[in-house]
């Protein structure tokens, strides 16, 4: 309502034929932690717009996402609140089928976790009741399937079932699902490592063969809540998920016991911002109820709850400690997993490629490449960050609170770009929130003699991180790399040459070539190229940038001469020797 009385919504998008009285718009749900214990600040706004598509053509279905998306802006720019929604068909839905309207299904998802955490805690806003609620929990598909047609065909029933529809059921998951739903939370701990183990423990916990793993959670939440009183917090949907993980752990795997507990006591905490809950609150109470069970001294629990002032390595080795436990629950599944890929249609033999790669790149220590950040400085914002280089040639970032007073130091790098590949690769800088600082007696120059900010830079390499996932379908290949000369003294011209290259995948890499200042120009000029050329990719940009006094206007003509074979800019038919350089011209 508030988005049409401020007018943003275009007329046309408004026009509807359809009575209200037999919309297309069956039901409208939030899904996720909103309403339960791990509810927090950071909780994701996502909701399921379940449609009949049937009665929609592909205009009107356009016009129905334009208004959705004028919600997502109103709610990002007034509230600085990220909402998602998930518009899917019912028939799909019933199916397990996520397709957009008339388009393929592209699903990397695991697609019965997801259905089943949305029967696990969808909060019903606007709609019909999924009619899954009111049969009885842990059915057969095939009695489900036959219980429900025969309700439907009930004339004397059709007034009550009116409210009702039918979104399937959840099977009890295969090998594939939970190797693949194991996958997708590696690739999900991007953003939040302790949510992706928990969900990914879970998900482990159906390969034992135990009568308590037997049965998925929905159907024991609804079992619960049958009985469960007012107020009874021991049927709540995540609660019943700490229970589960903690007891896998307990009888499984007992090494890691200790840090699932951790996990739950910051879930429960509203990680990354971790602090207590509110005296009093449900929450609370559990969380004291966990303490005292696990018998947690009074000093560890300061300890967990000074989280933030952790400093950044601290922060990044539980991180990395929690990426290495999702680490070793897929090595546990994938001989399993893998061979049951090679029998898939080619459709999810795709999808399952996008996936093992997404995993390949998340799990990727090689050297050289740009490492994350904690989880905690991802999510941070920083209105001001401070860039210079200290006495011993080391490049230092600071967080600022203000133009001023600076916050403790964030990151260290022997190079320039490491120090901006980092703050790319983490997201620290945001152009309409964030301002740098560079603080060094060099400037920067890209290709006048006018000096350049670190903006500059980062609008060079966007984006960082793919838009879409279609890119992982494929090996990694390069596609641009920034290249920075690095020229102290006009006297000794380059010295040093960083080079920090990005592939289609999002990874970025650094590295750095030394030249013996002895030498001739022409020759560091080769072993730039020679350098430039151990790069091989048929589409790489390369964006050449000084840092020096002064701008020397034949450096990168003379290196480009080298890569004349690789690069230089013809028209057919053109003799070689008298090609242009664009550059130079």
């Amino acid at each position: 309502k508030a988005v049409l009385d401020m007018e943003e919504v275009p007329g046309d998008i408004l026009e509807t034929q359809t009575d209200i009285k037999d919309p297309c718009v069956l039901g409208f749900y939030h899904i996720g932690s909103l309403g339960t214990f791990t509810q927090s600040a950071q909780s994701d706004f996502d909701y399921w717009v379940i449609i009949d598509r049937t009665g929609f053509t592909e205009q009107r279905y356009y016009n129905f996402e334009k208004k959705l998306n004028h919600i997502v802006k109103f709610a990002r720019e007034n509230f600085d609140q990220e909402v998602t929604f998930f518009i899917m068909d019912q028939a799909d839905i019933r199916k397990d089928c996520y397709a957009g309207f008339e388009e393929p299904e592209t699903m990397i998802a695991p697609k019965l976790f997801l259905k089943e955490e949305f029967y696990r805690t969808f909060l019903m806003i606007a709609g019909k009741i999924p009619i899954w609620t009111i049969l009885p929990a842990n059915m057969p598909q095939g009695t489900y399937d036959r219980l429900v047609g025969h309700l439907f065909r009930q004339p004397e029933l059709a007034f009550l079932l009116k409210d009702f529809l039918d979104l399937g059921k959840v099977e009890m998951p295969s090998v594939k699902d939970i190797y693949q739903g194991i996958r997708w939370h590696i690739c999900k701990s991007k953003e939040d490592p302790v949510k992706a183990l928990l969900k990914a423990t879970m998900i482990l916990s159906h390969i034992t063969n135990e009568k308590d793993s037997a049965m998925l959670l929905c159907d024991q939440l609804k079992q619960k809540f049958a009985k469960a009183g007012i107020d009874d917090c021991e049927s709540d949907p995540y609660k019943i998920v700490f229970d589960r993980v903690l007891h896998y752990h307990q009888v499984h795997a007992p090494d890691g016991l200790k840090l699932i507990k951790t996990a739950i006591f910051f879930r429960l905490c509203g990680y990354p911002k971790v602090r207590l809950p509110e005296p009093g609150s449900p929450k609370k109470q559990l969380i004291d109820k966990y303490i005292r069970t696990w018998n947690v001294p009074p000093s560890q629990v300061k300890k967990l709850i000074s989280y933030p002032n952790w400093p950044e390595q601290g922060k990044q080795l539980l991180d990395s400690t929690l990426i290495q436990r999702l680490a070793g629950m897929y090595e546990q599944i994938s001989a399993k997993g893998k061979a049951i890929e090679k029998n898939l249609p080619p459709a999810e033999q795709r999808n399952m490629k996008i996936l093992n790669n997404k995993v390949k790149e998340r799990l990727n220590k090689e050297a050289g490449k740009i490492p994350s950040s904690s989880n905690f400085l991802t999510r941070h914002s920083f209105p001001f960050l401070s860039i210079k280089e200290n006495s011993m040639g080391e490049w230092i970032l600071s967080a600022a609170l203000s133009n001023t007073i600076h916050d403790s130091v964030l990151h260290t790098s022997k190079t320039f770009l490491g120090l901006m590949g980092w703050i790319m690769e983490n997201r620290l800088y945001r152009r309409d929130k964030t301002q740098i600082k560079l603080k060094t007696r060099l400037k920067l120059y890209e290709s006048n003699a006018q000096a350049v900010s670190t903006d500059a830079l980062y609008l060079i390499m966007q984006p960082v991180k793919p838009l879409f996932d279609g890119c992982f379908e494929y090996d990694a290949r390069w596609t641009k790399i920034l290249i920075l000369l690095v020229c102290p003294s006009a006297r000794f011209g380059v010295t040093q040459v960083e080079l920090l290259a990005l592939n289609s995948w999002g990874e970025l890499f650094l590295d750095l070539l030394r030249l013996d200042t002895e030498g001739v120009l022409d020759d560091r000029y080769r072993k730039i190229a020679d350098k430039i050329n151990q790069y091989a990719g048929e589409e790489i940009r390369l964006f050449f940038f000084q840092m020096a006094q002064n701008r020397d206007e034949n450096a990168v003509y003379g290196i480009k001469q080298f890569l004349a074979e690789r690069f230089l800019m013809h028209r057919p038919g053109t003799a070689k020797r008298t090609r242009p350089m664009l550059d130079k011209l």
